[in-house]
């Protein structure tokens, strides 16, 4: 078999080192048909799909796209949809990636990882810009027992995530404590809104700081989701007090650390909105 092409940097962990391929590997490099059927390939932690590649249209849409992305989070990560699906494995039970593109994605997590539950933060809007066909991705998910869980988050609004990271951290909480299979956690690009919910959740409910879920996850998947949208929604959780001065006043680090009260404030608060 081929090797793959490689980028020329790596992100190197406890666990090992983590190479994401080059979107220009060749088609024989990644076992793809020459018809372009779709395959899936692992590498320590990172999974790659591939679809066949877009035309003109779609060209212009990732343009647009990751213009948008760059914008708002001020690094140069980019979204290749012609690549397929790709995801991260960040623990023994959550996974962030990508949108699944077709039923076939949804086997390939289904039967390849073990995924139980998959929670999209995408809108109608963002699904539809990309000619995914939902209904049959839905459908695929009741076909083989996965629990499909929507929380949507207006792409690129930080307020949107603030208000909507204790509604989804809550979804994934449940669907961890279940203990049936994996959890895959994805927007459209798996770089912004997903990460994002995947961070807070370590934050409010593993027992560690912001910037060491930050550092963690980033370090597997190298991303810039918004820190300040993840601080403002624990300082929403964690207020107790309605004269307590706005977030927008507090300093630049402020709810980076929780003391271990708000901590069962927001276990607590987060729980609730289970039923919400």
């Amino acid at each position: 078999m081929a090797s793959t092409a490689r980028l020329s940097t790596s992100c190197s962990l406890a666990t090992g080192s983590i190479t994401i391929r080059s979107r220009r590997t060749t088609m024989a490099a990644i076992g793809c048909a020459p018809s372009g059927s779709r395959t899936h390939r692992r590498s320590a932690g990172l999974s790659l799909c591939r679809s066949s590649t877009a035309g003109a249209e779609g060209g212009r849409k990732m343009e647009d796209y990751n213009s948008a992305m760059k914008r708002m989070m001020r690094n140069p990560y980019e979204y290749h949809h012609d690549l397929g699906m790709n995801y991260a494995v960040i623990s023994d039970s959550l996974i962030v990636g990508s949108q699944p593109q077709t039923p076939e994605d949804i086997d390939h997590l289904k039967n390849e990882e073990n995924v139980a539950y998959i929670l999209c933060l995408q809108q109608d809007k963002d699904i539809e810009y990309w000619g995914i066909d939902f209904l049959a991705i839905l459908s695929r998910c009741k076909e083989l027992g996965i629990k499909h869980i929507r929380r949507p988050a207006v792409d690129f609004d930080p307020d949107s995530l603030r208000s909507q990271l204790p509604k989804a951290v809550s979804a994934l909480e449940w669907a961890i404590s279940q203990r049936k299979g994996r959890i895959y956690v994805h927007c459209t690009a798996g770089l912004g809104r997903a990460p994002a919910v995947a961070i807070a959740y370590m934050f409010w409910f593993e027992n560690v700081d912001l910037n060491t879920a930050y550092k963690k996850l980033t370090s597997i998947r190298p991303c810039g989701p918004n820190k300040r949208a993840i601080r403002a929604a624990t300082y929403d959780l964690a207020k107790n007090d309605p004269l307590k001065e706005p977030f927008e006043t507090l300093p630049e680090h402020a709810f980076e650390g929780i003391a271990d009260w708000e901590r069962k404030l927001i276990h607590n608060r987060v729980r609730a909105l289970r039923e919400a």
